[in-house]
């Protein structure tokens, strides 16, 4: 990379060394004008290494000005003077005996291309250093906000616990059977969330799995009244979600929604996927969500597992539906789970 540098430099002052000659009075030809331009830059060919070295192990910066400085002035001015020495010897082969034409020029150019190299050695440790403070800020960010989701979907579990086991006390005065029946289911789900502690995102298959364990609790709980709908491609199943991000959303349908309404009623789990997008829909036939929207803790926890994970890129949005209820969309970017 370098020599092809120096090529093209000795290719750009070719025209000057053949005005520099026949300005002297010893006309070149311009393959020999050229051969005297490519002597002229191609000894800093083996004359760089040494140069890079220097301005490795001597970085000239504001806090630390004066010691690079007298190791730098005193050595461009050894290396040009070596520099012209070697090229005066090379050249004399080409051109033959006669003088050389030199001026102060030539030594003011040598000395300057020394420094070009030491700005080139310094500039390009400014970006390798830069570069590894953005990978470092990078992987900072992403284990904060890996811990930040963590931390969230910890906080699931307990709310959640304390919600199921509600339920249970209250069903023990009434049929002890089933709330036997709901002990098992609980037991079953809290050891599929044990299994995937630790697992930011799961295929949605084994989302939808979990999310049947917690749906088969409510179902014990309400029994013939409460009716599950759901409905996936198969395409979909393969796709990445947040672990756990499909309870919140359906406890929440169960609360404000089915509850709140006397009668039979449904929840629905409606998957799409569009180009490169992940919908997922949970739907009640609740009285739908007050307006404007006051978000409980489900929905706040979802919100913020989302940006941790996507940032701007999902999205979470509750709307009423027509006739009556209310639809919980997750908008997610689509991408296979490993």
């Amino acid at each position: 990379m370098a020599a092809c540098c120096f090529t093209l430099a000795a290719v750009l002052f070719t025209g000057q060394v053949w005005v520099d000659y026949a300005y002297a009075g010893r006309p070149l030809s311009w393959p020999r004008a050229f051969a005297v331009a490519l002597v002229d830059w191609e000894l800093w060919t083996l004359l760089a290494p040494l140069v890079m070295l220097l301005a490795a192990r001597m970085p000239v910066s504001r806090r630390r000005l004066a010691w690079p400085l007298a190791v730098h002035v005193p050595a461009s001015l050894g290396i040009a003077a070596v520099k012209l020495v070697a090229e005066a010897m090379l050249v004399r082969a080409i051109t033959g005996p006669g003088r050389v034409p030199f001026t102060l020029l030539k030594i003011h150019l040598t000395v300057l291309t020394y420094w070009a190299i030491v700005a080139a050695v310094q500039y390009a440790g400014q970006q390798r250093l830069s570069r590894e403070r953005e990978l470092r800020a990078a992987r900072l960010q992403t284990e904060l906000a890996r811990a930040q989701v963590e931390s969230l979907k910890m906080q699931i579990h307990p709310h959640f616990l304390f919600n199921t086991l509600n339920a249970i006390a209250g069903l023990m005065r009434e049929d002890v059977e089933a709330a036997d029946t709901m002990l098992a289911q609980l037991s079953e789900l809290l050891r599929g969330t044990l299994q995937t502690e630790g697992v930011q995102e799961v295929p949605l298959s084994e989302e939808l799995r979990l999310l049947g364990a917690y749906l088969a609790i409510q179902q014990t709980r309400f029994g013939d009244r409460l009716r599950i709908d759901i409905d996936v491609p198969d395409g979909c199943l393969r796709s990445a979600v947040p672990t756990l991000i499909l309870q919140p959303l359906a406890e929440n349908a169960i609360r404000h929604g089915f509850s709140a309404t006397p009668g039979p009623g449904c929840i629905a789990i409606r998957v799409s996927s569009g180009p490169g997008r992940l919908r997922i829909d949970v739907i009640d036939e609740g009285p739908g969500p007050p307006q404007p929207l006051r978000e409980g803790y489900g929905l706040r926890n979802t919100r913020s597992r989302l940006h941790a994970l996507h940032g701007d890129d999902a999205t979470l949005s509750v709307d009423p539906v027509s006739p009556r209820g209310a639809r919980a969309r997750l908008d997610l970017p689509w991408r296979e789970a490993s």
